[in-house]
């Protein structure tokens, strides 16, 4: 898979795909990728959730009460029993101060990659990637996230250092990446996709605006129906794959594996030990929630182990990518169509050899 292609010659290694894969490798996926839920033929959400993890749907959980106890850590429901939850031992004073310095590390991270409407200074370079946007943060460039892609893909690396160039942006500048997917319903998706891209080039310097350009007009901010233009710049990538995950890195069962999309879809089907942490569960609204928030939903999370998140083409993943990075998990990005093919291509190439 390619989610950037790389010219050999230019750059050593591709850019690991996360969408640019066949309809045809998993036809399933082209309702959800349009944003919107399948027709669920009366799907039972809570029945489809008790089955996962007692071998229907996974092979890799033992642990027979896991459905009952995901319910219990990732959505405080009932288990399900007429029993009483097991109560908890209290907190002991060092994990508690270990909680405390956890949530202190978030909070800086949050700072980190998010900024503020007010702490935009005359030196960070706004950069509207909205589709279609008729009103910009005065000052803005604007390049909508279509045009880093081809298709349901991103660009190769070169091409996307070109269109940033030739939009004046370098690599040393202090990007701030703000705007909205409409198709998508809105919220972070966008901006968090382009972030992850922008931080898989390597770019030191970039930041997510806390806020879109309605919410800057209403500080009574200036906002234009005209972008900003600058001369052309080179853009100098330092391309990186650390933050891609490929089939054979999900495949040896190494990272924890995320699913973040809907739990309708997750019951459906999902990579084997896969736990389900809907994209829409770390946002309030069109934002993301706030570090106790995220923390509570990745509770169930080893913080020592690498953690995969995917949706089907990795669009919407990156908002639960995002959130990761922010609490400061060691994530990397995925796509279940990749998945889907590359499952697709072992059953066809075990056929043949049989």
């Amino acid at each position: 898979m390619v989610l950037l292609k790389v010219n050999m010659g230019i750059i050593c290694g591709a850019f690991l795909a996360i969408i640019a894969l066949s309809q045809s490798a998993y036809a399933g996926a082209e309702c959800a990728s349009l944003g919107g839920a399948c027709d669920d033929g009366g799907w039972d959400p809570m029945a489809k959730l008790d089955e996962i993890g007692t071998g229907k749907y996974d092979q890799t959980q033992s642990n027979p009460n896991w459905p009952a106890k995901s319910r219990e850590k990732r959505w405080n429901m009932s288990s399900g029993s007429e029993e009483p939850l097991e109560s908890k031992p209290p907190v002991s004073d060092q994990e508690s101060g270990e909680a405390d310095l956890d949530a202190q590390q978030s909070s800086s991270r949050w700072h980190e990659i998010m900024i503020e409407i007010d702490e935009v200074s005359n030196s960070d370079v706004l950069l509207d990637v909205s589709e279609s946007a008729n009103e910009h943060i005065s000052g803005s460039l604007a390049i909508p996230y279509q045009k880093f892609m081809e298709g349901d893909s991103l660009k190769s690396v070169p091409e996307i250092a070109e269109i940033l160039g030739n939009a004046g942006i370098s690599q040393d500048d202090s990007l701030v990446i703000y705007g909205e997917c409409l198709p998508c319903g809105g919220g972070p998706s966008a901006s968090a996709y382009i972030y992850w891209m922008m931080k898989s080039l390597g770019h030191k310097n970039v930041r997510i605006l806390n806020g879109y350009v309605q919410d800057w007009r209403e500080k009574g901010l200036p906002v234009s129906s005209n972008a900003r233009v600058r001369p052309a710049a080179e853009y100098a990538p330092q391309f990186t794959d650390q933050l891609i995950a490929s089939y054979d890195y999900v495949k040896n069962g190494r990272p924890q594996v995320v699913d973040a999309r809907p739990i309708q879809e997750y019951g459906s089907g999902s990579i084997p030990g896969a736990i389900s942490i809907p994209y829409e569960s770390v946002l309030d609204g069109d934002s993301l929630r706030n570090v106790n928030d995220l923390g509570k939903r990745f509770s169930i999370l080893d913080k020592e182990k690498p953690i995969v998140a995917f949706t089907n083409t990795g669009f919407k993943g990156s908002v639960v990518w995002l959130a990761l990075e922010i609490m400061g998990y060691d994530a990397r990005l995925y796509s279940y169509k990749d998945w889907m093919a590359n499952q697709l291509k072992e059953q066809e190439s075990s056929g043949t050899q049989g």
